[in-house]
């Protein structure tokens, strides 16, 4: 597992930036890693599952904190509500054809406010509502906190970072211009191949199927 400090030491490594006098400060580094996992976690979030034991008549029920997307909710037991969101008036959309009808009423989900809406609200207490969704990457705040993003891919955020760095480099004349000495190589050019290295590796992943993203009626 990867710590801040030893991507930040990977970052001044392919930076060339490890001598006594460093040309990017330790908290622009630490920014642009963070900058970076919230790229990787909307290119690529990771899924997630988590439950709540109903309420009775109560609808709402608070999201995880790395909640990004939801792709299915499972209550009751066995059933698979349908994503409908309220429409102008808070009247629900005509989902009569997509839905699974239990009792003759229609079972959907919204998520508002932070929150999984269930309509109609479960009529019992203690059953199990089940929600798959997509997550976000948490951040490290400090240099001991090991990363939450998979190790195989720790070469993807210092590219990014890398990228960062180059880039704001080129509005500091001198720091551009002891880099450029350093590397032979244009500041804006090298942050551009880090770029497109990180965009190349992540679409790579993304072509790749996921599992467990079928919607099933049932």
């Amino acid at each position: 597992m990867t710590t801040r400090a030893e991507l930040l030491g990977r970052i001044r490594n392919e930076l060339n930036d490890t001598g006594t006098t460093k040309l990017w400060a330790d908290a622009l580094l630490q920014g642009w890693i963070g900058e970076a996992i919230r790229d990787y976690s909307e290119r690529l979030p990771r899924e997630a599952t988590t439950t709540w034991a109903s309420v009775a008549g109560q609808a709402s029920y608070v999201l995880p904190a790395d909640f990004a997307t939801a792709l299915r909710v499972e209550h009751p037991a066995g059933f698979y509500r349908v994503y409908a969101p309220l429409a102008g008036g808070d009247v629900l959309e005509d989902t009569s054809a997509l839905c699974v009808a239990v009792g003759q009423q229609v079972l959907t989900f919204d998520v508002f406010g932070g929150s999984l809406l269930l309509d109609p609200a479960p009529d019992q207490a203690g059953d199990v509502i089940t929600l798959r969704y997509l997550a976000v990457y948490a951040e490290p705040t400090a240099d001991g906190d090991v990363l939450a993003t998979p190790s195989r891919d720790d070469e993807l955020l210092v590219w990014l970072a890398c990228a960062r760095a180059l880039e704001w480099i080129g509005t500091d004349e001198a720091k551009r211009m002891r880099f450029e000495r350093q590397r032979g190589v244009s500041a804006q050019d090298q942050a551009r191949v880090y770029a497109e290295r990180y965009r190349e590796a992540v679409e790579l992943r993304m072509r790749r199927p996921r599992q467990g993203r079928r919607l099933v009626a049932r």
